[in-house]
């Protein structure tokens, strides 16, 4: 195993560089210099054209106690989930929107209100991996873990955390909340050495966030909470189109657990979802379906 660690400085993207291999210390930061140099430049290409890809998405919410006993049933949502791009502007990062339309509910027609409380799955306003494109990794401290060979394949283990972080905003919709940490997660990401192709993302909270619930409920004290925990893991699958060809790396499967600190809370939650049916828009009116590459499908590790 080899460790070098390397602050990314907005290098231009090189997609035709060899991987060196490893020996001096100056020599593993050129290793982790060059594939992310080659990830970002594969990022770039990912996104230089809108793009509009549907799929069926699977989700699976559960919570459970402070003894770790299911709290309640198990909730099984299938959505269909459209994903939406523009081709990146100047500043290399594209915004995405993502619209989902809930097509069954524990195998049942949905009904009114079967979305609402605060399990409802969020907006998502950017990619997951737009860490990686050049305009943004020097925002970032890129650590090389170890480069090892996965289904005969070379893949290189980078761990990330941001350079930056905001103080945390906390907003209160009722008896639901949302937390925003803008730089307090990093991760790590396992990329494919010969495509350059990132297989499978884990992002952690790298530490505990603590806020307070509003002044004005009706309670003798304020009381203080906890984000303990919140932890994401992303597997990543070669999808390929035609018409025109093109494959794209898209979520295969995504799993998150977060838990709480704070008097009479359930502390843990855990969300899975699968994606299913990728189907793409390539002009108005026109839909075409998509296969699954090979060796995507059982790469990540």
């Amino acid at each position: 195993m080899m460790r070098a660690s390397w602050i990314a400085a907005g290098i231009a993207a090189a997609a035709v560089m060899a991987v060196p291999a490893p020996g001096s210390a100056q020599d593993e930061g050129v290793v982790i210099e060059t594939i992310l140099t080659r990830a970002g430049a594969q990022l770039e290409r990912y996104f230089q054209r809108a793009q509009r890809i549907i799929a069926t998405e699977i989700v699976l919410v559960r919570s459970f106690d402070r003894a770790m006993q299911l709290n309640g049933f198990p909730r099984r949502l299938e959505y269909e989930r459209r994903v939406e791009w523009e081709a990146a502007g100047e500043d290399g990062v594209p915004s995405v929107t993502v619209l989902r339309r809930l097509l069954s509910v524990n195998g049942r027609d949905p009904e009114p209100g079967d979305e609402d409380g605060c399990q409802a799955l969020g907006a998502e306003g950017e990619h997951p991996l737009a860490f990686l494109l050049p305009v943004r990794q020097s925002q970032y401290e890129f650590t090389l873990v170890e480069i090892d060979v996965v289904d005969g394949r070379e893949v290189a283990q980078v761990e990330y955390w941001p350079l930056e972080a905001t103080p945390g905003e906390v907003t209160w919709e009722d008896e639901c909340l949302r937390i925003e940490l803008d730089g307090w997660h990093g991760g790590e990401v396992w990329i494919d050495i010969e495509s350059s192709d990132v297989l499978r993302h884990d992002e952690h909270l790298r530490r505990r966030f603590e806020f307070r619930e509003p002044q004005d409920r009706p309670r003798a004290s304020v009381r203080w909470m906890t984000l303990e925990r919140d932890d994401t893991v992303t597997r990543y699958e070669r999808v390929a189109f035609q018409r025109p060809d093109e494959t794209l790396m898209l979520p295969r499967s995504i799993e998150k657990s977060w838990s709480f600190e704070g008097s009479g809370i359930v502390p843990r939650y855990f969300r899975s979802q699968q994606f299913e049916n990728y189907r793409r828009f390539v002009t108005e009116g026109r839909l075409l379906g998509a296969s699954t590459a090979a060796q995507g499908e059982s790469s990540a590790p």
